[in-house]
């Protein structure tokens, strides 16, 4: 691995993601960042999804957290396409075992938001 870490060959961006694949680096993400910030996010962004999905499949990409309340909750992947689209979007959602409404959240919006409060994390680790 390189010391640059802005050098094209390296592998993680500056602050600690993926590079290359957006899901992977926002999943990543959901698994560094503490689950009550990710809760947080769904709750500010997320919208009631309005079409039934299919339960996750046992090899789908997802992040599982652990709630302060002690409930697990697993953020995956769908690629939907509402009738006003043409092709298929990423959106991420939180499911959470007994909670019968899932939160949706636009797959560009949740990678940017993740990616502030990683900034933010680092910025403030290096304050310290």
């Amino acid at each position: 691995m390189n010391d640059d870490p802005g050098d094209e060959g390296d592998e993680h961006d500056r602050d600690g993601g993926l590079e290359g694949d957006p899901i992977a680096e926002a999943l990543e993400r959901t698994r560094r960042l503490p689950p009550t910030a990710i809760a947080a996010v769904f709750r500010r962004y997320g919208r009631p999804l309005a079409v039934a999905v299919d339960p996750a499949a046992p090899d789908e990409p997802r992040a599982e957290l652990q709630l302060p309340d002690g409930a697990a909750a697993v953020v995956r992947v769908l690629s939907l396409r509402m009738p006003v689209d043409v092709i298929g979007n990423h959106w991420f959602v939180m499911e959470t075992p007994g909670d019968p409404e899932l939160l949706a959240v636009p797959g560009p919006l949740f990678a940017a938001a993740l990616a502030a409060l990683s900034r933010a994390a680092v910025a403030a680790a290096t304050e310290d």
